[in-house]
């Protein structure tokens, strides 16, 4: 165990879960608009939250059904229930930080048996008609890059007992991940810290993020 206990900052799509959940949504009700959206917004000709809201447009379903869809697919990433109750047993602190929506986070954890943990995100509002999207006020001058400014929050819970822990896969977890004291990254995500020569600890499963936390020379 940590000296002193972790405050660990944790993404949920494609980090807490196997499959991001908006990326299922769109793939399934507007896959026409997928791949241009996604090019678009790794070549920096958009932004993060124009390509969502452009995505999201196009999407017409009732809540039930997108839930529904999301369930089913999502999946949990393994260890990840067994790594809240070790957080939990050794004192640490766990938030959920994510540029995606309640409406679908919440029921992943509920489903999981995880719904007491502490969720900072958007929402979105889904209908037939189209979808509404929403996400947490900021004065950040990035915002647009990352729709839910994760630093921003991080910093609201600061300061911290022990030191700071990051665990994210991708584009909006950037800042966020480099005012950590430890860093978790896959995917996107690490591929980026590399690029910036930031040190990092690569992950599959939440068993190899408990492993690493729970060495001694780590704090």
């Amino acid at each position: 165990m940590a000296a002193k206990p972790y405050f660990i900052v944790c993404d949920f799509d494609g980090t807490i879960t196997l499959n991001d959940t908006l990326g299922l949504v769109v793939l399934h009700y507007a896959p026409q608009i997928w791949d241009s959206m996604e090019e678009k917004l790794q070549s920096g000709e958009m932004s993060l939250m124009e390509v969502m809201y452009e995505e999201f447009r196009h999407i017409r379903a009732t809540e039930e059904e997108v839930v529904e869809l999301v369930l089913a697919e999502a999946g949990l990433r393994p260890g990840f229930s067994e790594f809240v109750d070790w957080v939990e047993e050794q004192g640490h602190e766990l938030i959920v930080v994510s540029a995606g929506f309640r409406v679908l986070i919440d029921p992943v954890l509920a489903e999981a048996g995880l719904h007491r943990l502490h969720v900072h995100a958007g929402d979105a509002l889904f209908s037939p008609e189209g979808t509404a999207l929403s996400f947490p006020p900021s004065s950040a001058d990035c915002i647009d890059s990352c729709g839910h400014c994760k630093t921003e929050t991080i910093e609201a819970h600061a300061p911290f007992a022990g030191p700071l822990v990051y665990i994210g896969d991708g584009y909006s977890d950037r800042c966020a991940a480099e005012v950590a004291d430890v860093i978790f990254a896959r995917d996107d995500l690490a591929v980026y810290l590399r690029s910036r020569g930031v040190p990092f600890h690569p992950f599959e499963d939440f068993f190899e993020v408990r492993a690493v936390l729970d060495d001694p020379r780590v704090s």
